[in-house]
Order: structure tokens, then sequence, then C-alpha cells
């Protein structure tokens, strides 16, 4: 009788560690899955903005270099976020830091509709860039604490979707809304996504025990200056920095371009559609990808496509030209970002993503702040052809660092 009894529980214990293990290998949980949702709708609501208010400039009375300022500042302002928010989503969560992050950008997209005047709109760009920064930050430590280790590439690749598809539809969407609807129904647009967010964040677990961690981290040296030294943070995190400093250019000035050529900004919109197109279609096979390619050559490959993307534009005039380099800048940073995020976040403990994801997105925040501000100016001297030469050889210069850090980036 008492066989039975233990050998019931063990049955019973060996079947909740298999429920366990399946558990903790799966890829799709509904958290992971609720995340992608918020994530997107965040980036919608953010990116819809990125090609329409340097026309709202325009219609203020701004300039480029204005429009390039508003555009900047909210990635500056995001950089200035993330460092503190990292050490604070390590010591005392992630979920509470998303709802923080999305309640600011409530609140910055409630008091948007309001703005009459580029000083108001300037400010209100980088309290947007903070609550961005904030609940981004958090969102990915949250995402990168949900996936299974051994998937980690692949579960960032699938995640990121919810990142380049806003970013790719965004200003698209936004381009509509303001041409059939005008600008404040654009914010009242992006203020609905944002509330949404907010209400589904509600409803995520976090079984991240911020109290054990904060004793953990004085013990371990988990601190910026330290993680920075690492190779296998500083090195995709400087190479995510250099392409998406080019591609400030794209997001801040491809409208315009577009308006040089004498194309609608409907038309221009479709190159967008097909980075998001190609971009998520990528990601949803880039398991596949990862199976039958080496990671060092998917690198070289997303590089090279990026590149050639940006020589299509500066010679395009034509649909055809604007949808094969939005097909290209799609497909590329569907290879890079998972790839470098992965190097980034394989060797840090839980106590150390926070601050590691904060380092690899704030490469990304200064390269679209500095490079919407730095590509205004370049359009000012050598004009919107020689900008995007300019942006094909900055790409390229990464081949160096890629290849002087073979080993570590495979």
């Amino acid at each position: 009788m008492m066989q039975s009894k233990q050998g019931c529980v063990s049955e019973t214990t060996d079947t909740e560690k298999v429920s366990e293990d399946r558990q903790a290998t799966r890829l799709f949980s509904k958290d992971m899955m609720l995340l992608m949702v918020i994530n997107f709708l965040v980036m919608t609501a953010v990116t819809t903005q990125m090609g329409t208010l340097p026309l709202y400039v325009t219609r203020l009375g701004g300039n480029a270099v204005m429009s390039g300022l508003v555009v900047g500042i909210w990635g500056l302002a995001a950089l200035a976020a993330r460092i503190p928010v990292g050490k604070l989503i390590d010591s005392y969560g992630r979920k509470q830091l998303v709802l923080i992050g999305i309640g600011i950008l409530v609140i910055d997209f409630s008091m948007l509709i309001f703005v009459s005047t580029i000083v108001s709109l300037i400010i209100l760009r980088a309290v947007q860039g903070i609550g961005n920064g904030t609940q981004s930050t958090a969102v990915a430590t949250l995402v990168a604490d949900k996936i299974p280790k051994e998937k980690l590439s692949i579960g960032l690749g699938y995640f990121s979707i919810s990142q380049t598809l806003p970013a790719a539809i965004g200003p698209a969407i936004g381009l509509m809304i303001v041409e059939n609807l005008g600008f404040q129904s654009l914010f009242y647009f992006s203020l609905l996504l944002v509330s949404l967010a907010f209400l589904l964040t509600l409803f995520i677990k976090d079984s991240y025990d911020g109290h054990i961690q904060v004793q953990k981290t004085k013990q371990v040296r988990t601190g910026f200056k330290a993680l920075i030294r690492l190779q296998s943070i500083w090195v995709p995190s400087l190479l995510i920095f250099i392409v998406s400093f080019a591609n400030a250019a794209v997001a801040a000035f491809l409208i315009q371009f577009g308006e040089q050529k004498n194309l609608s900004p409907a038309v221009v919109g479709l190159s967008f559609t097909a980075q998001a197109v190609i971009g998520a279609l990528a990601r949803i096979w880039f398991g596949r990808m990862y199976l039958y390619f080496k990671s060092f050559v998917l690198i070289l490959a997303g590089i090279v496509m990026i590149a050639a993307a940006y020589i299509c534009i500066a010679f395009g005039d034509t649909i055809e030209l604007l949808l094969l380099a939005g097909a290209l800048d799609g497909l590329g940073f569907a290879l890079l970002m998972p790839l470098m995020n992965a190097v980034v976040l394989r060797d840090v403990t839980s106590e150390q993503r926070g601050r590691a994801t904060a380092i690899f997105s704030s490469g990304t925040d200064v390269a679209y702040g500095l490079g919407a501000l730095m590509w205004g100016i370049v359009v000012s001297l050598i004009g919107f052809q020689g900008m995007y030469l300019c942006t094909t050889l900055v790409v390229l210069a990464t081949l160096g660092l890629v290849l002087t850090h073979r080993q570590l980036l495979s």
C-alpha cells in the first residue's frame, strides 16, 4: 500500500515536472503574445508621426533643420531615460516600468492634441521619447525573461515583428490619416492605441522578484560600466547604432525626398509598406533561415541589403525602385536586429538583462535622434541624393567591424 502511494506521488511529481519543462520551453505563451500586441500598439502610435511631423513642422512655419530637431529630440530623450530605467528594471521589476512608460505616453498624446507652436511640439516630443524609452526597455527585458534561453535568437526574431512592422507601416498610416482627416485626428488615433496598450499591460504576469535581485546586484558587478566593456555587448550595439544612424535618413526625410521627385506621400508610403511586409515575413521564417545559414552569413547579407536599399533610394525616381528599397531595407534589418540582440543577451544573467537591453536600445535611440539632426544638416549642404549616397557608405563601413569580430558574432 505504501509502495503504491509512493508510486502515485512519484508519477504525479514526474508529470508536473514534464508539464513545467514544456511550459519553460514554450515560445508563444500568453504573456509573450500580449507583449507583442502591446509593443505593436505603442510603436504604431509613435511611428505614425515619423513621416508626418516634418510636414506638420512645415505647416507651422519651420524648416528642414527644425524638422530634424523635432524627429531627433525624441531619440535623444529616450536615450536619457534608458540608462536609469535599465537599473530600475533590474532592481524593482519589469511590469511597473512598462506601466509608467505607457502612462507617460498617454499623458503626452493627450497634450499633443492641443499643440500649435514648434516649441511646444519639441517639448512634447522629448516627453514622448522618455515615455517610449521607459516602456520599450522594460517590455524588451520582460520578453527576454519569457523566452527559453535556447530559443533566444528565434524568439527575439518573432518579437521584433512587433517592432519592425509598426516602423514600416506606421508612417504610411500616419500619412493616410493626415491627408484624409488632418493632424488632430492623427494625435487622437495615437492616444487610442497607447491607452489600449496600457489596459492590456495590466494582464501581464511578471515573475521577476526585484527585492531578491537587489541583494544579488550588490554582490555581482552589473553596472553599466562593467557591462559595456564586454565585447558581446558593445560590438553588436555599435553595429546596430551605425546602421540605425544611416536609416534615420529614411525615417525622417524619405517623404520630402519623394515630393522633390514629384512623388505623392501616398506613393512613397508604399515603400514603408514593402519594408513592413518583407520584414514581417523574414521574421516569420527567421527560424528556418537560422537553421540553414550561419549567423555570420546572415549578418553580412543584412548589411549588404541595407546598403543596396539606400542606393536604390538615391537614384530612385520610380515607385518600383522605392518598393525594392523598402523590401531590401526590411529584410536587412530583419536579419540584423534579432541576431545582434541575441548576442547582447547571450551571456548576461537575469539581473543584468535590464541594463544590457538599455545599452543595446540606447544605440538605436542615439542613432535615430542624432541621425535626424545630422542628416538634416547634410541635406541642406549636398541635397537628398548626396545624403543617401553617404548613408550607403556609412552602412558598408560596418563590414570592417563584422570581419574583425567574426568569431564573437558567429
